[in-house]
């Protein structure tokens, strides 16, 4: 490499670290769009989420019913597409978070050391999001997979237990699948006649080289985030590794930034309402109150503003984690901690594989 190609490079990457802290960019990341909002979707979710938390609770199974919530979670992903399309897609996410749920639970059940927690954490997070980028997935994002393996490292400790989660995630995903689907089982939706790719026809196209390399930056920043949360003592590292993976979602690095710093806010906002609620003490029966809230208020923002869609999603996962495994308010500054070392060593890592179309795209943006 030259002198002039290395004097090139290294501009480019200080001036991509340098987006991210530009007060355009930090405006442009508070922008919200009413207009793109939907409320249908988001009550289906809901319900789904309502009725297997509710069924958990009354069937005496409430140490789990927070993996069958996570499981119905699916109901939010796929929302534009067709009906045919979406049954094929919810049913590989749902193969996906009950094999992310297996994944987390063998962990647990082995007392796998921190460092083999975090390396498989973080490779399940780059295979989920090549999951997703494959099947051009809409939704919450692969970050999903990773809750639910870091979950089940936290809460599931024997055989008995690994079973029992795996059935209610995999409960949970039936319901979620059809909550989303109910329109077309109930006959309600118009028909449709869309040509269509079948998911295992899409699973075995070789990836786009893009999604692959973005994959690699996901597995290395998860890691690099866990590692450094469990460096500086921090109660949930895997959280860390959730907030450099949302980061990451979006190839595209000004969408990185933005997104981190959406994230980063929301997250702020949201442990300071999560640390109020566990601090009161709501029981059972207050949280699946509040969580469903949460989860339909973050599935109408999740179009408008990423931040206030973050910003419900945290207490939410929080008092959801807590029906399992119990959480103190002082989980909720561990969240805030986490997610920034995770958004900050996400946008480390992108600005420093920045590509040059990236680049060329970050001096439009700037522009505009």
């Amino acid at each position: 490499m030259t002198t002039a190609s290395l004097t090139s490079h290294v501009r480019g990457r200080s001036s991509a670290l340098a987006h991210s802290v530009r007060p355009t960019t930090w405006r442009a990341a508070l922008t919200i769009d009413m207009s793109r909002a939907a409320v249908a979707a988001p009550i289906r979710v809901g319900i789904a989420i309502a009725v297997v938390l509710i069924v958990g609770g009354l069937t005496g199974h409430r140490d789990i019913a927070g993996f069958a919530a996570l499981g119905a979670v699916i109901a939010a992903f796929c929302r534009p597409d067709p009906y045919r399309v979406r049954a094929g897609r919810l049913f590989a996410i749902g193969v996906g978070i009950v094999a992310a749920t297996a994944a987390g639970g063998v962990l647990g059940t082995l007392h796998a050391p921190a460092s083999v927690q975090i390396i498989a954490v973080a490779v399940l997070a780059g295979l989920a999001a090549l999951l997703v980028g494959m099947l051009r997935i809409v939704g919450p994002g692969a970050v999903i997979f990773v809750f639910a393996a870091a979950a089940a490292v936290g809460s599931v400790h024997d055989t008995d237990m690994l079973r029992r989660a795996v059935i209610a995630t995999a409960l949970g995903a039936i319901v979620g699948a059809i909550a989303s689907l109910a329109p077309w089982l109930l006959g309600r939706a118009r028909s449709e006649h869309t040509k269509y790719e079948s998911v295992w026809r899409m699973l075995t196209r070789a990836p786009q080289k893009e999604l692959v390399s973005n994959c690699v930056r996901i597995v290395v920043a998860s890691a690099a985030s866990a590692a450094a949360a469990t460096a500086l003592g921090l109660s949930h590292p895997m959280w860390a590794a959730m907030g450099a993976m949302t980061a990451l979602q979006g190839i595209a690095y000004h969408v990185t930034v933005q997104r981190g710093v959406q994230r980063l806010l929301g997250n702020i906002a949201g442990a300071a309402l999560a640390a109020i609620l566990l601090g009161i003490g709501l029981g059972y029966w207050g949280a699946v109150i509040a969580i469903v809230i949460f989860q339909v208020v973050a599935e109408i923002m999740s179009t408008v503003n990423y931040a206030l869609c973050s910003m419900a999603v945290t207490p939410m996962a929080l008092l959801l984690t807590a029906l399992s495994a119990g959480l103190t308010p002082a989980a909720a500054v561990d969240r805030i901690a986490d997610t920034l070392i995770g958004v900050v060593i996400g946008i480390v890592v992108a600005a420093l594989t920045i590509t040059r179309g990236d680049l060329r795209a970050l001096t439009s943006v700037r522009t505009a």
